[in-house]
């Protein structure tokens, strides 16, 4: 099967995904929501609701490119490699400078490739979901490979519908899924998918435009996503307080599914920033190998033992209320250093794992298994 082209618009995609998230997490584990007010409030809600698409994006851009590809047992492999190893690896580390003290069982299972829930934390949600996804998609992409485009758009509709819409206005009192759920990632990736079989080039209201246009056009739809955010965000400031049920219950709709991976708003603004990039064609070696580092930020930036510590040296890790537009400045600066710094964590990682592959004992090692999975 013809491999499809990854041009560096969608790897820029992926290093642009990752900052947001490590941004979103600054502003998140620096609780910088609630100790903010007036319009530098207003404006970091802003900053974070955009920032959630970051999930969703990675999760289209995964039905994108697979939805035609054989699924691969040593991929699967080397991403549960690479979790063990940041979770085993920060369990000891920590461990061994007194940081945190962990009792031998639970020590015995941080070795284990499996992620747990402790009271220390939860273990990288979005890869235990997302590696229970890898393991249906070879039966996910035979039924996108059996359905009409009629069939698969009808698909998402009422995916949609059932998925999204329900849950954005019942507050997941009918149909759960907050985003956290593998239907939700099973839908994004029907969704990726979908554009993948589908482009947006080759499809009849585009046909004619220029790429030039067409970006115009997706350009003009994620500022209008944005102003909605805007809008959203204003209201919930404007009712808090009101002692009206109906307000009440807009505003608690509101802030409830404002950064909800399933919410309709932020699934369509995802789907139009995935279209942005498409729009792009070019390719750079730089963009290309940055892009190989992204996996690994968020595990070497997210781990539950360095979030609870490295936000503390932060200028916007000090207890208290801030206020002035430098807290901006300083949360730009702290997400541009923790995403270097985890870039080179992870490219210290990959040159370990690339000369332990070279060895001997490795490659028998993986031979063996590799036959045994065959087997299987």
């Amino acid at each position: 099967m013809k491999e499809k082209v990854r041009y560096s618009n969608f790897e820029l995609m992926r290093i642009i995904s990752m900052f947001l998230i490590v941004l979103w997490h600054c502003i998140m584990h620096t609780n910088l929501l609630s100790r903010t007010t007036g319009n530098l409030h207003l404006l970091l809600n802003l900053i974070y609701v955009f920032t959630a698409i970051h999930v969703n994006s990675f999760v289209l851009l995964c039905g994108y490119f697979q939805y035609d590809k054989e699924v691969k047992v040593k991929k699967f492999f080397s991403l549960v490699n690479s979790v063990w190893f940041y979770k085993a690896s920060y369990a000891i580390l920590f461990s061994i400078l007194g940081i945190i003290s962990i009792p031998l069982f639970d020590l015995f299972l941080f070795l284990t490739p499996i992620n747990y829930s402790f009271s220390y934390g939860t273990f990288y949600w979005f890869i235990n979901i997302y590696l229970v996804l890898y393991c249906f998609m070879p039966c996910i992409n035979i039924l996108i490979k059996n359905l009409s485009q009629s069939q698969h758009r009808r698909l998402l509709i009422i995916s949609f519908f059932f998925l999204s819409v329900i849950p954005f206005f019942t507050q997941q009192q009918v149909v759960m899924n907050n985003g956290y759920q593998v239907i939700s990632f099973i839908f994004l990736y029907l969704i990726g998918a979908y554009f993948g079989k589908y482009p947006i080039k080759k499809n009849s209201h585009f046909q004619n435009y220029s790429k030039y246009k067409t970006r115009l056009i997706i350009l003009a739809l994620l500022f209008g996503i944005l102003c909605i955010d805007f809008c959203l965000i204003a209201v919930s400031e404007f009712l808090k307080g009101n002692a009206n049920e109906l307000f009440i219950y807009i505003k608690s709709i509101i802030d409830s599914n404002a950064v909800s991976f399933s919410s309709p708003v932020l699934i369509i603004q995802s789907v139009i920033y995935l279209l942005l990039f498409e729009s792009f064609n070019f390719k750079n070696k730089v963009v290309n190998k940055i892009s190989t580092l992204m996996f690994g930020v968020y595990l070497a930036h997210e781990n539950v033992f360095v979030f609870q510590y490295i936000y503390q040296f932060s200028p916007l890790g000090v207890e208290g209320s801030l206020s002035g537009i430098c807290v901006l400045g300083n949360l730009l600066i702290t997400s541009i250093v923790i995403f270097i710094c985890s870039m080179l964590i992870e490219q210290l990682r990959q040159w370990l794992f690339t000369f332990v592959r070279k060895q001997k004992f490795s490659r028998k090692f993986s031979d063996w298994f590799s036959n045994i999975i065959k087997e299987f």
